[in-house]
């Protein structure tokens, strides 16, 4: 779909479910509640929902108080059947969760919102830039388009996730249209020091303690050009940090002038273990995830493991290494 053809199938319809993907980030959560309040706006019926709680570090984006787990006995207010689900910044919907494929089953017809690379045919509805650097980016655009006035607190929803997906307007994907768009969001009362003290300054002291933990777990692999860390679930335990506490954990060692690529491995209480990837731009680490079935970004990329933690890192630094060699 186009831009305006998104547009017009919002103003056709009037019942919307808006979601995000399993265990949810900053640019996730932003883009389905700014989605929902402009919405609203227009005299829509949207109501969010997340798979789980919002994580403790993302409820400031949340100040309205709208999300609701989908988990929740009275929730959706509404027969998914009558609704469209909006499905944003997953193309994936295996990383929607049981209770978001649930949804995705019931609901009337379901259309996505994303800027990841392709994995598969995300099917005819669907609004998909990957030159974007965010979904919150591709949702401002749409907020335009539709002619709302953005309220103050969702307009500090988009700019976190565009703070988040782009490393503080670092990462390759940052544009001239990124920037144009968040002048224009401080414009509209945001303050940009505000955002990122909730996103990068207001962890616990657990969070400290874990960084510390992970980090004495950090190897170097072909020549210092790869970095590996490793969190284990009985880490979340002594430091009584959250396992989304660790997401940032692997951008630290890029700080390293010869790391090309670094990689965290990271297990939650349930002990399922993930695969976090970043480079500085060398290899793709979007093709290295999709290749274990995963996906992401060309700097920024992810899958779950289906083998143990050693064979997964054996895997996982083969292939990168073959990459390296390429490159």
């Amino acid at each position: 779909m186009t831009l305006d053809e998104l547009t017009d199938y919002f103003l056709a319809n009037d019942r919307f479910i808006v979601a995000s993907h399993d265990g949810p980030d900053a640019d996730g959560l932003g883009a389905v509640y700014a989605l929902v309040l402009a919405l609203r706006s227009i005299g829509k019926q949207a109501v969010p929902t997340v798979a789980d709680n919002v994580p403790a570090k993302y409820r400031f984006i949340d100040q309205a108080g709208i999300f609701v787990p989908v988990s929740a006995s009275d929730w959706p207010p509404f027969d998914p059947a009558e609704s469209t689900l909006i499905v944003m910044d997953t193309h994936d919907f295996t990383y929607l969760g049981s209770s978001g494929e649930r949804l995705l089953a019931a609901a009337r017809r379901y259309l996505a919102i994303d800027h990841h690379e392709l994995k598969g045919d995300p099917g005819p509805l669907s609004f998909v830039d990957p030159t974007a650097s965010s979904s919150c980016e591709l949702v401002y655009q749409l907020v335009r388009r539709l002619g709302v006035q953005l309220p103050r607190d969702a307009a500090e929803a988009i700019f976190a996730g565009m703070v988040y997906d782009t490393g503080s307007f670092a990462y390759p994907k940052t544009s001239e249209r990124t920037f144009a768009f968040a002048s224009e969001l401080v414009r509209l009362g945001v303050q940009p020091y505000a955002i990122h003290n909730h996103l990068y300054e207001s962890g616990s002291i657990g969070v400290l303690i874990l960084q510390k933990m992970v980090f004495s777990t950090l190897e170097l692999h072909s020549e210092n050009r790869i970095a590996v860390q490793t969190l284990r679930r009985s880490d979340l335990a002594v430091s009584g940090a959250a396992y989304e506490d660790a997401e940032d954990l692997v951008n630290i060692p890029l700080q390293g002038r010869t790391i090309e690529v670094s990689i965290l491995f990271k297990e939650n209480l349930q002990g399922r273990l993930r695969c976090s990837l970043r480079s500085k731009g060398q290899i793709n680490v979007a093709h290295i995830a999709q290749s274990f079935g995963g996906g992401g970004h060309k700097t920024a990329a992810g899958f779950t493991c289906v083998s143990p933690l050693e064979s997964s890192k054996a895997d996982v630094l083969q292939t990168i290494g073959k990459a390296l060699s390429r490159a």
